[in-house]
């Protein structure tokens, strides 16, 4: 099972330094039925969680460009309508250990593109084969649809349509396998349902 999903910078704009990472947006799957008390505390604690995912991500994306010789802070600007491909250096997989930050240990995958990450909270048990292609068709659908890399502020603007696809892609924080085929059709439907 997912447990949440972060898109977040990488701590390379000209309003940040390298060692921040600003997020832009967050899901968690999971909601207990909480007293407004309990609720305002889980609801700090998460806001913590995913500070710590997002710091984490950058981290691990900053080690993995400068291992494959690139500059940590060499992120070139998309400012085209062309789509996305994502290189295999920009994206990674680590573990968080039980009570750092989550109660249990979680496994996050993640995804560079240009300035932004892209963080996906697994179970341990989940697939993840399937966690990273889902990751991968998530990524490139919402960057190439609602171009989220012309500007930041695209995704406070979108944050309802992000919601919508991940509603259709990780319904309830569950994993689906889909084909190309599947995968067309909801990318079709969900064009249909934003455009309206």
């Amino acid at each position: 099972m997912v447990s949440g999903f972060v898109i977040h910078t990488l701590g390379t704009s000209v309003d940040e330094s390298t060692n921040s990472s600003k997020v832009l947006y967050s899901k968690f799957f999971r909601y207990d039925l909480l007293d407004e008390q309990s609720l305002l505390y889980e609801r700090m604690k998460r806001k913590q969680q995913i500070s710590i995912v997002a710091s984490q991500t950058r981290s691990m994306c900053h080690l993995r460009r400068q291992a494959s010789g690139r500059p940590a802070n060499d992120f070139t600007v998309h400012l085209s309508d062309e789509p996305i491909s994502l290189l295999e250096e920009d994206i990674g997989v680590y573990s968080l250990e039980a009570g750092d930050p989550f109660t249990q240990e979680k496994i996050v995958l993640w995804v560079s593109v240009f300035s932004l990450g892209f963080s996906l909270i697994c179970d341990l048990q989940e697939n993840l084969a399937l966690a990273e292609y889902t990751l991968r068709m998530l990524v490139k659908y919402l960057v190439d649809s609602l171009k989220l890399l012309t500007n930041s502020n695209n995704i406070v603007l979108s944050a309802d349509k992000i919601e919508m696809s991940l509603d259709k892609f990780i319904p309830l924080g569950q994993l689906l396998f889909l084909n190309h085929q599947a995968v067309q059709v909801l990318e079709r439907e969900l064009s249909s349902k934003m455009s309206l």
